[in-house]
């Protein structure tokens, strides 16, 4: 039986922001792939969002973190680092659940 892979400190921030979603969020996350990449430099983010929404189901729904560009940015200070990856979740939580980027800034996040 092979061993399942132990989360590096940042995939510990996800999962910790993850767990800081009030419980219907965290329900509506069941069905959403949520995962870390590298690749934020060249998509000039922190996240992304990837799907049709809560309302369709027509798409696959995923949402991105981008480890290098929040490491970049906000590593410097764990604490930090760790409240833009729960802000960058709930940004792109807030777009699955049918917020343009205009709303999403309106909820501070």
């Amino acid at each position: 039986m092979a061993e399942e892979a132990q989360p590096d400190q940042f995939e510990s921030l996800v999962v910790d922001a993850i767990d800081a979603l009030p419980e219907q969020f965290q329900k509506v996350l069941e069905g959403v792939a949520v995962v870390v990449s590298d690749l934020g430099t060249e998509h000039h983010a922190y996240g992304h969002y990837f799907g049709d929404g809560v309302a369709r189901e027509r798409y696959e729904d995923r949402i991105v973190i981008y480890r290098d560009t929040l490491e970049r940015d906000f590593g410097h200070d764990r604490d930090l680092l760790a409240r833009q990856v729960e802000r960058t979740l709930r940004h792109e939580l807030a777009h699955h659940l049918g917020w343009d980027e205009s709303g999403v800034a309106g909820l501070g996040l």
